[in-house]
């Protein structure tokens, strides 16, 4: 047999026997004929061999064990030694066997185990969670980082499936992704995905699988890797909502400057042309008026950059009248202008609890659409009223205008760039906001409107048990 040494000893005879290839392992001449003593001092461990040899001889039964032999040319090699021994009247008349060089098939051997404990010792003290997973999900191993990151031991983790502790909205996207790893076509996959930890709060993680396959390339299971990412995620959001409320922050600055800086310039342009003394003094008074507003405007806007820094709560108790009244002050000059009939209709007392700079946005830009939009053949008529409806602050903002066509247009009424009539100063940004800042002052808003009649606009306002203080 090719590669395979064959030995014999015969005691009653006297005899020695090696085949070649057991002089190749050796490395000694072909006329080597060392007694059993000396053979036996090519093993590393003598002792082994002996006692070998003497469990064949007790047993009488063939024997085998892997020794490692130092040759003759000094050359350290492993060796699988088999032994049988043949015995008469109690006495060993005759050992014979094999011997294999087993060197090669030993060092691999020794590569991969020590590979496997590299990747143990990486896989039980990896800073991120690992786990090995059966193709059916069920844990197989788990490293410590992960029982801390979730909560569990591992025998509980061992118990369950990957899919117990998968957020339910996530679960579909992983299974196509393991689906397609073991169809192989993609060789892993990273994705953002949610758990749930063992006292129920949700965790973060960054998911990083790979599939272990057979020699044959059948899936054996999967390896992966799970970082935590749920402080990132959180910041992630915070910074997320300082960006929405940074976005709101300057369609306001734009939106209520823009009316201020119009209504200034309208005034100023009045004012030059007016030839009358006691009308131009009106107007005088209309421009300082709107003047003053907009130093409120400034310090409002003020106060909500105060308010987003401390993160603090922006919602302060208004008279609604007062502000009705202060907004229309502002458009005073396109009231004016435009020779607008207004008719006010507010229960006294009635307040709301609210973001001054939000409210005053809600109404410069609910009352200037109406003026913004009014029939080209008929004078514009505003009626702004307020009740408590159902001990909920309820304003209407109701115009004779353009109108709008709901069954058209009422799906994307509040829509930003939405736009449903041609004007020069049409941005569609102007009912995003209120809607936005309505809502985000716990309230809600709604319209009808019919083409070519008018349209009037409902807030029904957060309860006043919202309020601060």
């Amino acid at each position: 047999m090719a590669g395979l040494g064959i030995w014999e000893r015969n005691f009653l005879e006297g005899t020695f026997y090696w085949n070649k290839i057991i002089f190749q392992i050796m490395e000694v001449d072909d006329d080597y004929k060392g007694s059993i003593e000396d053979v036996i001092l090519f093993y590393r461990e003598p002792a082994k061999v002996r006692a070998l040899i003497d469990k064949a001889i007790v047993s009488g039964l063939p024997e085998k064990g892997e020794l490692e032999v130092l040759t003759a040319r000094k050359t350290q090699k492993w060796v699988e030694v088999r032994v049988q021994a043949e015995l008469a009247d109690g006495l060993c008349t005759r050992l014979y066997g094999t011997l294999t060089d087993i060197t090669d098939r030993r060092l691999q051997a020794m590569v991969l185990e020590e590979r496997e404990q590299r990747f143990s010792k990486a896989f039980d003290h990896a800073p991120i969670g690992m786990a090995l997973v059966s193709l059916t999900g069920g844990w197989i191993k788990v490293n410590t980082s992960l029982c801390q990151l979730f909560g569990y031991t591992e025998p509980e983790f061992l118990g369950r499936t990957f899919q117990d502790f998968t957020y339910p909205a996530d679960l579909e996207s992983d299974l196509e992704h393991l689906n397609l790893l073991v169809a192989g076509d993609i060789g892993s996959y990273t994705m953002e995905k949610r758990y749930y930890h063992a006292d129920g709060h949700i965790i973060w993680a960054l998911l990083s699988v790979s599939l272990v396959r057979s020699e044959t390339g059948s899936p054996l299971y999967f390896v992966s890797q799970i970082k935590d990412v749920t402080d990132q995620k959180n910041s992630m959001e915070i910074i997320s909502r300082q960006n929405d409320r940074l976005l709101n922050f300057a369609h306001i600055v734009s939106h209520n400057l823009r009316s201020h800086s119009g209504n200034i310039r309208m005034l100023t342009s009045m004012i030059l042309e007016e030839t009358d003394p006691a009308e131009k003094e009106t107007l005088v008074q209309m421009l300082d008026g709107n003047a003053v507003s907009l130093l409120e405007t400034l310090a409002h806007l003020n106060e909500v950059v105060k308010v987003q820094e401390s993160s603090a709560d922006t919602r302060v108790r208004i008279d609604l009248a007062n502000e009705v009244e202060r907004g229309l002050n502002i458009l005073s000059a396109s009231i004016r202008a435009s020779n607008a009939s207004i008719v006010k209709d507010l229960d006294d007392g009635i307040a709301v609890v609210f973001n001054p700079a939000y409210l005053e946005s809600v109404l410069i830009n609910l009352i200037g659409n109406s003026l913004k939009y009014q029939h080209p053949e008929r004078r514009p008529e505003i009626t702004i009223s307020a009740n408590m409806n159902g001990g909920v602050p309820l304003l209407i903002i109701a115009d004779n205008g353009l109108g709008i066509d709901l069954t058209l247009h009422g799906h994307k009424l509040f829509g930003m760039y939405k736009t449903f009539h041609r004007h020069p100063d049409a941005r569609g940004m102007g009912l995003f906001l209120v809607k936005n800042q309505v809502e985000a002052m716990g309230g809600r808003i709604w319209a009808e409107s019919q083409p070519g009649v008018g349209t009037s606009f409902f807030i029904q306002f957060a309860p006043l048990m919202h309020e601060k203080n």
